[in-house]
């Protein structure tokens, strides 16, 4: 690993210094993921870069892959839920 030498102005330095502390990292980590997203080849929307952290960190939560169900399974379990709605509604509101 390389490294760089590079003078900056104080107020630079403070605003780098309180992203660490927030993002609980050290100085340098914190600079060299700043200056790695300022030379990125890539061009990430904010949302992807997002998920890539989040990924990165452990914290994304997949999608979940529902198994197929059949018309007949569908049709199966609508009929079972038929009228359970107002049943559901009287049992919130008594607290239940």
């Amino acid at each position: 690993m390389k490294q760089l030498l590079l003078r900056i102005d104080d107020e630079l330095h403070q605003r780098i210094t309180r992203r660490a502390q927030r993002t609980g990292r050290s100085i340098n980590a914190t600079a060299r993921e700043i200056l790695a997203r300022g030379v990125s080849d890539e061009t990430l929307d904010a949302r992807a870069e997002l998920r890539a952290r989040a990924r990165r960190l452990g914290v994304l939560a997949e999608p979940l892959q529902a198994p197929p169900v059949t018309d007949a399974e569908r049709e199966r379990a609508l009929s079972s839920a038929k009228g359970i709605g107002p049943i559901l509604d009287a049992l919130w509101a008594e607290g239940r």
